[in-house]
């Protein structure tokens, strides 16, 4: 019995060597899967159901796959700015520089334009102590939101209805994601004297190593990173022997 057997496989062998093959993996498979003969032989004989079967669980197990990759590499694409330089949004497009700012080594104005202080409301200043009481650390630099007065007079966000600082000297961009997750723009003066920083922004538009002028549009302010609310931080240091020294930003806004 055993030896018709064999020779039954031999000539199936020759004349049909891929059918044979693939016979014999759908049999190993299966008796791997259920280590029981019988079942094995059973999907033998129902190969053509079994192959589907098996093609239908294979597309499922990869899009599941897919799908977990996608749900955890999503946030860290967002947070890295990278899906920002392969999908542009319309309102980079839509988004130009400021005349309104001089081309300045040293910060004039605020990041959202306005004589002042007009166009924002400061939420913490710098060394604010109710910040520390609040989230135990010394607060770096100032926060600020757009208020009604920019909402009325701003050109960007009448030509972009987003809010969108603006870099407030010319120099060279570092674009970074803190150490919280939150996308941080810092741009550095000729002189190597002076950068301005630019926290929280949910959306970057520049990037590392490219020169700007002041009033270039930065990003959208976002909550990106240690944040509770959209806001935008903004921090002047200054450079202290070699070593970045936070200062008070109010007195570079005029």
């Amino acid at each position: 019995m055993k030896i018709g057997k064999f020779v039954q496989a031999g000539r199936r062998l020759k004349n049909d060597p891929l059918g044979f093959l693939l016979d014999i993996l759908i049999l190993i498979v299966a008796n791997l899967l259920i280590p029981i003969p019988l079942v094995g032989n059973l999907i033998l004989e129902f190969r053509g159901f079994a192959l589907g079967a098996l093609g239908f669980l294979t597309v499922l197990v990869l899009f599941i796959f897919l799908s977990i990759g996608v749900v955890f590499a999503t946030p860290l694409l967002i947070a890295s700015g990278y899906l920002n330089s392969i999908f542009p949004q319309s309102v980079h497009a839509s988004s130009q520089n400021d005349d309104n700012f001089a081309d300045v080594s040293i910060p004039q104005q605020n990041p959202f334009g306005g004589s002042g202080l007009s166009y924002v409301t400061i939420t913490a200043y710098f060394h604010d102590p109710n910040y520390y009481l609040t989230f135990g650390k010394i607060h770096t630099g100032i926060d600020m939101v757009p208020n009604d007065t920019y909402f009325q007079n701003s050109k960007t966000y009448k030509t972009t209805v987003k809010m969108i600082p603006l870099s407030s000297l010319s120099g060279t961009v570092d674009y970074y994601v803190d150490g919280d997750g939150g996308n941080t723009v810092v741009v550095t003066n000729g002189q190597n004297s002076l950068r301005a920083l630019s926290l929280h922004l949910s959306q970057v538009f520049v990037s590392s190593g490219q020169t700007i002028k002041a009033g270039t549009p930065l990003g959208v302010m976002g909550h990106t990173g240690f944040a509770t609310a959209d806001h935008l931080h903004y921090e002047i240091q200054i450079n202290d022997n070699g070593v970045w020294t936070p200062v008070d930003p109010l007195p570079y806004i005029q």
